[in-house]
């Protein structure tokens, strides 16, 4: 093919004379970029006769020279110049069109590839870059048409991959997902060690109800990838669609020992567990997910509730602690409150009534190991012994409470009649926190 066809320079705007011509050879790279990182030759233009080079030959230069040190937008300025003065050299349009790819300069692109397409409408690398530039302009239509005949046009070709993919991805912008899955199986023969796209074709087989085919998709890349959450999640997921209960959460297992933060999978482990009875474990994926989302009222209330199951009523206050701290207004949740502080508050009674020396110390102090709400506990057990009629036991409680909150007026009001009875009024300047 010969430099002005190529080119398609008309002789009659050439300024190097007819005989200098003939015994000048412009070798250009075999073929053009078609993606972005090369765009550009890593050489300039060879020109056999060096005594007399056109200038656009020195722009042409200057502009490659420019882009390979980076400066891109100044290398664009610089084609611009070469192709106002030689609009017809289609492998520097190409060049400049690359970079406006590359810029994201869609419109300016556009254009640019159109003139090309203009003089050479069967070109696969500009119709190729044009079906792109149409898929980020916004034509997601025309982009379908453009990549959709490329591929058809040449199903085995060097290009037919980039054609399929573009096809996908612009069907995929379109919403056409009956159309994608056919199209991301085919894809996946011809590049079968493709891991991401084995997961987004499962999920698109699942997502339009085919759990069957996303499952075989997804267990046969298991093996290789058995680290892989995402995959986990998908097989679950998948297994749910199935009705396989057990598979799908002996999935979810295995995604949380990766991602122990998930609260999607734990939330569903919760459940899951409860159904079958068993607390321990529901309470585990349930305080999984505290640890993400720390200040969820529900999830407070459910992990109170579950230690109250598994009898351990001081970590339950605990919790519903927090949660009125939380939600102050929830009454239902204050009387559970209160209901386990009594409890607690009973079992102290006997103790308390034993008279060992320093009992009420030791039972403050012991208590503090099962809750931190120690002070709604006395509090509670304090108002037992007041009912009850056991105003010594009940003066010792106070005289502890009052030791933790000396500005607590109706305390001090309760107390000292309580001790002046008894003659105990020195006890209160020993006033030492426990």
């Amino acid at each position: 093919m010969s430099v002005l066809h190529r080119f398609h320079i008309p002789v009659s705007v050439l300024t190097v004379p007819v005989v200098v011509l003939a015994a000048t050879t412009v070798i250009m790279a075999k073929s053009g970029p078609d993606t972005v990182g090369t765009v550009v030759p890593d050489h300039d233009i060879h020109y056999t006769n060096e005594n007399r080079l056109p200038q656009w030959k020195i722009d042409w230069d200057r502009a490659r020279d420019l882009y390979r040190q980076g400066k891109a937008g100044q290398a664009l300025v610089q084609y611009e110049l070469l192709l106002q003065k030689k609009g017809n050299i289609d492998e520097a349009r190409w060049e400049y069109a690359s970079i406006l790819i590359q810029q994201k300069r869609w419109r300016q692109a556009g254009k640019e590839l159109d003139m090309l397409l203009a003089h050479d409408t069967d070109s696969r690398r500009y119709l190729l870059a044009r079906a792109g530039v149409s898929l980020h302009e916004g034509r997601v239509e025309q982009a379908v048409k453009q990549y959709g005949e490329l591929f058809e046009s040449c199903p085995e070709g060097p290009d037919a991959l980039k054609a399929l993919r573009g096809l996908i991805n612009a069907l995929d912008k379109q919403g056409n997902r009956e159309a994608q899955l056919p199209l991301l199986e085919l894809l996946l023969l011809r590049t079968p060690g493709d891991f991401t796209l084995v997961k987004r074709t499962g999920a698109l087989a699942l997502a339009l109800g085919k759990p069957e085919k996303s499952k075989n998709l997804l267990l046969a890349a298991l093996a290789d990838h058995p680290d892989d959450a995402e995959l986990m999640k998908l097989l679950a997921r998948t297994e749910d669609a199935l009705n396989d209960t057990e598979k799908a959460a002996e999935y979810r297992q295995q995604l949380v020992a990766l991602r122990p933060d998930d609260i999607q999978a734990n939330a569903w482990l919760a459940k899951y567990y409860l159904q079958k009875g068993n607390v321990g474990m529901a309470l585990l994926h349930v305080e999984r997910q505290l640890k993400v989302d720390p200040i969820n009222a529900d999830l407070i209330l459910q992990a109170a509730r579950l230690h109250k199951q598994l009898g351990r009523p001081g970590k339950a206050l605990d919790y519903l602690s927090l949660y009125l701290d939380l939600v102050p207004a929830d009454s239902r949740v204050r009387q559970e409150r209160e209901h386990i502080r009594g409890e607690l508050s009973v079992g102290l009674i006997a103790l308390i009534t034993a008279k060992r020396e320093n009992n009420i110390s030791r039972l403050w102090q012991d208590v503090g190991t099962m809750t931190r709400d120690r002070e709604g506990v006395f509090l509670h057990l304090a108002d037992q012994l007041k009912a009850d009629g056991k105003k010594r036991e009940l003066a010792d409680v106070l005289l502890l409470l009052y030791r933790q909150r000396p500005s607590d007026k109706k305390i001090y009001q309760e107390l000292v009649p309580l001790l002046k009875a008894e003659g105990r009024m020195d006890e209160l300047s020993h006033n030492t926190n426990l």
